[in-house]
């Protein structure tokens, strides 16, 4: 792993990380373009021959998971485990359940307009399963759904040998969600986006990803909405005392242990504390479950940073704007920290809570996109509906003036649309 020193490195850092995005969308851009392909010329017939080329399926199996199916494989879940997912599920639900918009009424003299919101029809959750099954992942898409007031919500999810997780299925049993599809990666999202033989089409594809669902989402968007861009997992720990190695080097473990292609970065003061990181991470990966991804993390995309001036690592991070950051240290820099998909605070706030019972959502921006959106909330299955009136006493004080700008438009009919009503 690389050390950089932020004053003599800044630019080149930069770069290193910004070019590294750039070049694994390239990369994967050409793979889910022929995903595409065949998904839009020969439907479910592809759809499960890529989940036998990926998912290890040995035989057919029907698309989408039975309800006697779905409950027989929760039903492997013993009773302390469901009440954990339960649990998750609360504290999901307290949070989100007071957020989306506020219906309001704006008037002036002859106009009145009334803007609500109403929810979209129908979404796809996707459910990672390639290298971990995440429950988490489904109650973080479906919570904030049902909150919204979403009338259909399918939820897909790749299944190893066409066997459905356990926790998945009780957690969808106690969610009551039915439809539930066997299908990952960029096909499943290709597949929601336009109608593939049984997988109906649907208004909004949400939830987290590798970055080929990431790159598929992103060329889907348009024809359906997406919640954000959500691939591969990042985080930026940034300390401003010498915390303790052997918890920072747990909190990068838990988001590289997530796929090979997820980073990891560390902006310390003091070399000797990076130095003692690394020591850390040499000593505890060998005991570490997911010792070969998050070698692999690690090595391909991990960075380790050293800065002297705590406003120029702040701008860094805020230009890098990574999906998680934690902020150990000086709690006032939080105010200056604002791209982040999320920022936890202090010592006792690891990611990994976050991710599961915090109660905030987990499926956040990746890849920089968290300078221009944030995660997934209850707004996103929601649009504005907005309805406007106007009297004709508004038409004749303003219409003059429209049928000019209409004028300097070059737009002939749109001033005779509004000088047809004068007079009714």
């Amino acid at each position: 792993m690389k050390i950089w020193d932020l004053e003599k490195e800044h630019d080149k850092l930069l770069s290193s990380i910004l070019e590294g995005r750039e070049k694994k969308k390239k990369n994967i851009k050409t793979v889910v373009e022929a995903v595409k392909h065949e998904i839009l010329a020969r439907g479910e017939t592809a759809l499960i021959e890529f989940s036998k080329k990926w998912d290890g399926w040995k035989q057919d199996y029907n698309l989408k998971v039975s309800e006697e199916e779905l409950t027989e494989s929760a039903s492997k879940v013993k009773k302390k485990d469901r009440d954990i997912l339960r649990g998750m599920m609360k504290n999901v639900l307290l949070y989100h359940k007071s957020q989306g918009g506020r219906p309001r009424t704006y008037t002036r003299k002859g106009l009145n307009i009334k803007e609500t919101f109403v929810p979209v029809e129908s979404t796809m959750v996707y459910v990672p399963g390639g290298k971990a099954a995440y429950p988490s992942s489904l109650i973080m898409g479906v919570v904030p759904a049902k909150v919204a007031g979403v009338n259909r919500i399918c939820v897909a999810t790749p299944t190893a040998d066409g066997m459905l997780n356990p926790y998945v299925a009780a957690a969808c049993v106690l969610l009551d969600i039915k439809e539930v599809y066997r299908i990952g990666g960029a096909q499943a999202v290709y597949a929601f986006a336009y109608g593939v033989g049984c997988i109906p089409k649907v208004d909004m594809i949400v939830g987290p990803g590798n970055a080929y669902v990431d790159e598929a989402k992103r060329d889907v968007y348009g024809m359906v909405g997406i919640d954000m861009l959500a691939g591969p997992t990042e985080l930026v720990v940034l300390c401003t005392y010498k915390f303790s190695p052997d918890i920072i080097a747990w909190d990068m473990f838990s988001q590289g242990e997530h796929d090979e292609m997820a980073t990891v970065g560390l902006f310390s003061p003091s070399k000797e504390h990076i130095y003692d990181v690394m020591k850390s991470i040499e000593r505890l990966i060998i005991t570490n479950e997911r010792k070969d991804v998050i070698e692999k993390a690690l090595r391909e995309n991990s960075f380790l940073v050293y800065y002297e001036d705590i406003e120029k690592a702040v701008k860094t991070i805020n230009s890098i704007a990574p999906e998680h950051m934690e902020l150990i240290g000086d709690e006032g820099v939080s105010e200056k920290v604002l791209y982040p998909g999320i920022v936890y605070l202090g010592a006792h706030t690891p990611v990994a809570m976050g991710d599961y019972y915090i109660g905030t959502n987990h499926v956040l921006p990746t890849g920089g996109a968290g300078r221009f959106t944030a995660g997934l909330s209850v707004d996103r299955f929601t649009k504005r509906k907005v309805v406007v009136k106007i009297d004709e006493q508004f038409l004749n004080k303003y219409g003059d003036k429209a049928v000019k700008m209409a004028r300097i438009e070059g737009l002939y009919a749109h001033g005779e649309s509004i000088k047809a009503r004068k007079g009714l």
